[in-house]
């Protein structure tokens, strides 16, 4: 049976193919700064020299390496293939995978050219990685070998090769199944240590850390006891152990000191310098930690690995069906066209099931603008907005003539409230551009399939949209009229008498009602103080009744004035009924302009919508027989639906594979 690490392996090659994905793979990624000997531990791992060297960056894409402990199937395999029995260990490429490399000195060659052709020459660095495996009899690991951290560019490196190559680091070291190995120099400061400082960023409790502590041959005699305590973990709290290793020299590389070798030879010097804890470390050590790690963690990420697999696929073959070719055009269509009245009319009543928790859309939004923001800003508007007592004043000499005016100027009255209610017109206007503009925009909220498939075939997308355009274009000019028909019609038929606009007066201000009663009175020759209300619970009704009385006797012309009126007197007067009479309409227009539009814009819209469609979308494809020509596709739709069936065909082999996991 294959083991688990093997499987994941199989993971990893799958979503390697297909390239950008966002599963998260349980796997080590090796994260170190160059030159900190991080190639140098995972030759001493593989147990084979094959990794790029030289000066600068030497890695330039993702390494996935696979050690598979080879069964006997494995071995005839490869003997049927280079009819060689001698071989040991061997290594496949994944992007070429019917050839098997027994020189590992050919590996790096291949390393370093599929390197250029992924990065280019030019010392760049990519994100598409490289999937290398190694058949050994030693064991079954995984790892992602990243670029080495560097801080200043060498030679013709890119100037911000340093962001280029976090941002790659970042990318692996953030998902939350990755393990993160992080190789630190014994002979600098641990906590000066670029590849400790992601380490704690991106986990900051070291839950799924590990620490290689390479170089310790290299460190001064006198420090061994600083060495030995943070070998111990009482220097970086990592929770996944630290393990101490002594690599190949580049003396011993240039010897060509063997594997065997250095192994024998680490295992001399760490007994002698660090005697109380050698066994706990060395390369030997730390494969085993490895494996015995990435097994458990692979195990524990296993259930919420399978069920992301499991909505990836879900969504895959939702995005596939919108991508799919119909059977039947015609049918297709016809229902396509269905479902967008639907969904659109879904969205404005609040009926769609998936009712969004972070903005308001739709019908909500739509009533805001009709019901809120048009009444707040109605009711801003000032009555008396740009009209002075001193305008006031004019107005009333201009409008009396050669003559003297009665106590109320019913012409001076009329030329105020025709003014004052212009400034209602703009906001009653606009309310409906807004609504209009609403309803366009809540088009491109109906369900998210509905607008994927009309990005496919543009044609379709514009004649529908222009159907609707049209509705609203025609509903707003007819509408608009009638609102401003429906305003003027107040502004030029006053009815000084109507019972709501008395009502009006007298919910008017008291100190308003004395000034308007006193001019009244001093010009008619009564007892101001027989008219003083003070309103009660018992007489309000009453008195309520005399005002109306009195309001009227001022407002009919009856009154005989006194020849001598004073200007100022008649301005109050005027002043107040204007801006009782604005108030009063206000109060009529506010209740009638939303009511208006949401019956003449947005009901006829919903009614008549569906039916526009069928009347000017789809029967002039049956009269024209423009099926095949409205449904050619966008371009890049091909691309796109053969990029889902292979993502979605990665995540079944996925989920295939990861059957065999439960059996552990």
């Amino acid at each position: 049976m294959e083991s688990l690490i093997q499987i994941i392996n199989k993971l990893q090659d799958v979503f390697a193919v297909i390239g950008e994905h966002k599963i998260d793979l349980p796997q080590i990624v090796v994260v170190g700064s160059q030159s900190s000997g991080k190639s140098s531990v995972l030759e001493s791992l593989v147990g084979r020299s094959f990794l790029p060297r030289g000066t600068g960056i030497v890695t330039r894409a993702p390494l996935i390496l696979q050690m598979i402990r080879y069964s006997k199937h494995d071995k005839e395999n490869m003997i049927k293939s280079t009819k060689n029995k001698n071989i040991q260990c061997w290594a496949t490429f994944l992007h070429k995978p019917g050839t098997i490399y027994d020189n590992f000195d050919e590996v790096r060659h291949e390393i370093e050219k599929q390197t250029d052709v992924l990065a280019g020459s030019n010392k760049g660095i990519t994100h598409e990685p490289i999937v290398l495996k190694v058949f050994t009899l030693s064991y079954d690991l995984t790892f992602v070998d990243l670029p080495g951290i560097t801080k200043v560019p060498v030679g013709d490196q890119p100037e911000d090769i340093d962001e280029q190559i976090q941002e790659l680091i970042f990318k692996y070291v953030e998902q939350e199944n990755a393990i993160i190995l992080a190789v630190v120099t014994a002979n600098t400061d641990p906590t000066t240590s670029e590849s400790l400082k992601i380490a704690r960023k991106m986990d900051p409790n070291g839950i799924r850390t590990i620490a290689v502590v390479t170089k310790l041959d290299l460190i001064d005699k006198g420090t061994i006891q600083d060495t030995t305590e943070l070998l111990c973990g009482h220097k970086i709290p990592v929770k996944l152990g630290i393990i101490g290793v002594v690599n190949r020299s580049q003396k011993d590389i240039n010897d060509n000191k063997s594997m065997q070798e250095t192994l024998k030879s680490e295992k001399e010097f760490l007994r002698l310098n660090y005697p109380d804890i050698y066994k706990k470390h060395g390369n030997k050590v730390l494969a085993k930690t490895l494996q015995d790690i990435l097994v458990k963690h692979i195990k524990k990420t296993y259930p919420v690995l399978h069920k992301n697999l499991q909505d990836t696929k879900l969504r895959l073959e939702n995005e596939l069906a919108t991508l799919q070719t119909p059977d039947s055009k015609v049918s297709f269509i016809l229902t396509l066209l269905k479902n967008i009245s639907k969904s659109y009319c879904d969205t404005i009543l609040g009926n769609r099931k998936d009712i969004s928790d972070k903005i308001v859309i739709g019908g909500a939004r739509i009533s805001e603008i009709i019901n809120e923001e048009y009444i707040d800003k109605i009711n801003q508007i000032n009555p008396l907005y740009d009209l002075s007592d001193e305008q006031i004043g004019i107005i009333l000499l201009n409008a009396s003539g050669i003559t003297k005016s009665s106590f109320v100027n019913e012409k001076a009255l009329e030329h105020m409230i025709f003014r004052q209610l212009n400034n209602i017109i703009e906001p009653s206007m606009s309310s409906v551009d807004f609504v209009r503009v609403e309803m366009l925009k809540i088009f491109d909220s109906i369900d998210e399939n509905i607008l994927e498939t009309l990005k496919r075939f543009p044609r379709i997308n514009s004649d529908v949209r222009n159907v609707l355009n049209k509705m609203l274009d025609e509903k707003l000019n007819d509408l608009k009229i009638f609102i401003k028909s429906f305003i003027e019609t107040y502004q030029t038929c006053l009815n000084t008498t109507n019972p709501n606009f008395l009502f009006q007066l007298v919910r008017s201000s008291t100190e308003m009602q004395d000034e308007n009663i006193s001019a009244f009175m001093n010009n008619t020759g009564k007892n101001i103080d027989d008219h003083k209300f003070v309103i009660s619970e018992d007489n309000e009704k009453e008195e309520s009744e005399k005002k109306i009385q009195l309001f009227k006797q001022m407002l009919s012309g009856l009154n005989d004035l006194d020849k001598n009126i004073e200007t100022s007197k008649q301005v109050k007067i005027h002043k107040c009924l204007t801006q009782c009479y604005f108030e009063f309409i206000r109060e009529i227009i506010r209740d009638f302009v939303p009511k208006r539009i949401h019956h003449k814009m947005v009901k006829l819209v919903l009614d008549n919508f569906e039916q526009e469609l069928d009347d000017k979308v789809f029967t002039p494809y049956v009269i024209n027989r423009s099926f095949e020509e409205v449904m050619t596709e966008e371009e890049g739709v091909i691309d796109e639906r053969q990029r889902v069936e292979n993502m979605l065909n990665a995540v079944n082999i996925a989920l295939k594979n990861m059957i065999d996991i439960q059996c552990f």
